[in-house]
């Protein structure tokens, strides 16, 4: 529904955004400029309300999705890195395959086939099983696109994510990637498989290109990048695990156990007076003290934790250090007295409001701690005046703890509360607060019997707990840590799969060797130093090459970090020893089984 805009005759509130399109041939940094030179115009025009006040132009798209894009360019990153080990995963498969095939492909080539002919065949065959791969992932993503979008819907709102769906652009995309994955990775076993040994290949029982040093090498280089891949990934979890963990040992200021919030929205024409919407919350707080089950109730204008809180410039009295039309600026909240009680926010000095500091008492306000500390770091502000219009002084009466309304991650700021039967125009936004004695939701519909009573038209939105906003505060970083963990458990799953299977295909290529150690004296232990320690080789190196990435890579995501660098120290080695511990696991199996070799049988084999 649209209603036309009535024009506000106070300049001060700066409530409103502007939308506009520019000309085809204006650039943004020209508009911009324009744009400041009108703002110096209303400077000079109206020095008390715009002083100090610019105009900001922000592309649309920016404005829609702009925060939600180094995330998304963080977690395709991860994508393409699951991507990338599992296609070295892959063509260690083909290169073991295709060193098989050796004396299939000697044959062919002595019949005439030419070296591009054999090269196709086995691109055809990489690029099918790529194409067979990226097929299955369509059907998965067709049957898991609704549920993600539902569960994202639920824990972090995205910005139009109805829009995300299966389409033309998405199967372009999934076709042209398989065929870039099975071209890329299947090229390399296809040039060293294309050009046999024709002598050795065709001796009977001949071995000697399947364990080929170049063949040795490549896989040794894929396993390499995938441990090197797999770290990156990891060590970009653990900052995030231990960025979450420290984003949730926050103190929020308050204690969120069992409070119910509900958000009113007055009628302008049914509550158009200060006094009308007094008398309404009023008595919907009288009537909610003799309900069961409820402890206190109090109305907020910004509830903690919801990302928001309005802000507003005051002087200070007796303070001659600012510039004419300049103004100190803080939060500012409209509260009901009791509601520090209802919120278990501490009184840290001073006293609370009462129904005592109505509309014609002398005004009164309560600050935060930074603002005292701030504002009179070596007195007490206690007694201490403040203006927001400059017609208007209010005493300060208390002091009490910060809370953090903007988020978890955000330093408290000064900020002031004002009590709402004082407030000039009793704002009709309000929100009621209830605490109750156990679970919160279960009172709510006896709550809202309540308001209903007093106004049966009036509308309830919302109605949540304190610990679902609190959740909803960090759902964001809880996406994006799920997501990344997602990711990291399938690299590190990769990786390990991709060492044992080179440790297992080398063991089998030196079955006979190992059955010469073993007859000429080799100990169990001797068999399973010399498997391991070349795959933990390999490991390390990776390990080597991932630190080095991953300092370079995760400073990417600082800005999704809290409390934690990038380049933590203990993170680092932390995951370091993780995939090391998984390296020498999957080295161990296959080491444990080339030790168990019997050495008649390996002597024979052929």
């Amino acid at each position: 529904m649209y209603v036309p805009l009535v024009p506000d005759p106070n300049r001060g509130h700066g409530y409103l955004d502007a939308v506009a399109r520019l000309k085809s041939d204006i650039k943004l940094s020209e508009a911009q400029a324009e744009m400041d030179l009108i703002a110096r115009r209303l400077e000079q025009q109206f020095p008390k309300t715009s002083k100090g006040r610019g105009i900001n132009l922000v592309p649309l798209q920016d404005s829609v999705v702009g925060k939600f894009r180094p995330a998304l360019l963080t977690l395709t990153g991860a994508v393409g890195f699951v991507l990338l080990i599992a296609c070295a995963n892959v063509a260690n498969l083909l290169l073991a395959r295709t060193a098989v095939r050796q004396k299939e492909l000697a044959v062919r080539t002595t019949l005439g086939a030419s070296r591009w002919r054999l090269i196709r065949q086995l691109l055809s065959e990489s690029v099918l099983l790529a194409l067979l791969g990226g097929s299955v992932g369509v059907l998965l993503a067709v049957w898991g696109i609704d549920l993600l979008v539902a569960l994202l819907h639920k824990i972090l709102p995205m910005p139009r994510l109805e829009a995300v769906s299966i389409d033309a652009r998405v199967l372009g995309f999934t076709l042209l990637i398989s065929l870039l994955t099975g071209l890329s990775f299947g090229l390399a076993p296809a040039l060293g498989a294309s050009k046999p040994d024709l002598n050795e290949s065709l001796k009977e029982g001949s071995r000697s290109l399947a364990g080929s040093l170049r063949h040795t090498r490549i896989r040794s280089l894929l396993v390499v990048s995938e441990i090197a891949l797999a770290l990156v990934l990891l060590i970009g979890c653990g900052l995030m695990l231990k960025s979450f963990l420290l984003l949730r040992r926050v103190d929020p200021g308050l204690h969120p156990e069992n409070i119910l919030t509900l958000e009113f929205s007055l009628f302008e024409s049914k509550y158009s007076q200060t006094r009308t919407r007094a008398a309404f919350f009023q008595q919907v707080l009288e009537r909610l003290e003799a309900l069961p089950g409820l402890q206190s109730a109090a109305v907020v204008a910004d509830i903690p934790l919801s990302g928001y809180v309005d802000s507003l410039g005051f002087r200070i009295e007796g303070r001659v250090d600012l510039a004419p039309g300049e103004w100190l600026s803080a939060g500012f909240n409209v509260v009901s007295p009791n509601y520090f009680h209802t919120m278990s926010i501490p009184l840290l000095r001073g006293r609370d409001f009462n129904e005592r500091d109505a509309e014609n008492a002398l005004p009164v306000i309560i600050i935060n701690q930074t603002m005292a500390r701030r504002f009179w770091p070596n007195e007490d502000p206690i007694d201490r005046r403040i203006t927001m219009d400059g017609d208007r002084w209010y005493s300060i009466i208390g002091a009490v703890g910060d809370v953090r309304h903007l988020g978890l991650d955000t330093p408290p700021r000064p900020e002031a509360y004002i009590c709402y039967l004082q407030d000039p125009v009793l704002w009709p936004y309000l929100s009621l607060v209830v605490r109750t004695e156990s679970d919160a939701l279960k009172l709510a519909p006896a709550v809202q019997g309540v308001v209903w009573a007093v106004d049966k038209d009036q509308p309830i939105a919302n109605v949540t707990t304190m610990e679902q906003i609190l959740s909803t505060s960090v759902a964001q970083p809880r996406v994006y840590l799920l997501l990344l963990g997602v990711f990291s458990s399938i690299a590190l799953t990769l990786a390990a799969v991709g060492i044992y299977g080179v440790m297992s295909y080398s063991v089998t290529q030196r079955t006979h060797e190992l059955g010469i150690r073993l007859a000429l004296g080799a100990h169990f232990g001797d068999i399973i130093k010399l498997v391991v320690g070349q795959g933990i080789k390999l490991a390390l190196i990776g390990v080597g090459i991932g630190i080095a990435s991953a300092f370079a890579l995760t400073r990417l995501l600082s800005s999704f970090l809290y409390g934690v660098k990038a380049t933590d120290p203990a993170t680092f080695v932390g995951v370091s020893l993780l995939l090391t511990a998984v390296a020498l696991l999957a080295c161990y199996i296959p080491a444990r089984k080339a030790a168990k070799v019997d050495p008649l049988v390996a002597l024979r084999y052929e």
